[in-house]
């Protein structure tokens, strides 16, 4: 059973590592810049995968999971913050839409998901793995970790290229220090 407790938290990571590759490939290919909004649940993300990652490398503990649960409740009331902006009439929409659905829209989706997630684990590991001590971790939790790492710190560098050494600018239309 540890082993699958082991697994879940690597298929986390994962998913939050594919999920900022896919932010990062809107951002970077295709030239759509994040909002101040958007930046913040970046953020949110990163801290949840940072919690994951933990589990992964060090085994699951309750704090860990605590940084997840709060990460993701911060994230998705920023995302759903977002999401009730473009309700209002008339207000239009910002960004892509994936199967019909904005991708803050599916943020709010994805961090109700990762804190449900955690509070499931959370409470499997509490009532069935009291004394059991984790695995060591294999080469993929190793290399999950240290992709996340690299992901994270692209996700920061552009974040600073972006928006300099201050608050971000409102128009997010260019790299603040690529500017000539």
């Amino acid at each position: 059973m540890a082993v699958l407790a082991r697994a879940l938290n690597v298929l986390a990571l994962l998913g939050i590592i594919g999920v900022l590759l896919f932010a990062f490939y809107h951002q970077v290919m295709l030239g759509e810049l994040p909002c101040a909004l958007c930046l913040i649940q970046r953020a949110a993300l990163i801290a949840a995968g940072f919690g994951f990652m933990l589990n992964v490398r060090f085994g699951s503990s309750e704090s860990h999971y605590g940084v997840v649960i709060v990460s993701a409740l911060a994230g998705g009331a920023v995302a759903a913050r977002q999401v009730l902006q473009y309700i209002v009439p008339d207000f239009g929409s910002s960004g892509p839409e994936l199967y019909g659905w904005h991708l803050y829209t599916w943020t709010v989706v994805l961090f109700f998901g990762l804190a449900l997630l955690a509070g499931v684990q959370l409470f499997i590991q509490a009532q069935f793995f009291e004394g059991v001590h984790d695995l060591r971790p294999t080469m993929l939790s190793y290399v999950a970790s240290w992709v996340f790492v690299a992901v994270a710190l692209a996700h920061v560098v552009s974040t600073v290229l972006q928006c300099a050494f201050g608050p971000c600018a409102g128009s997010m239309v260019e790299y603040e220090l690529l500017q000539k």
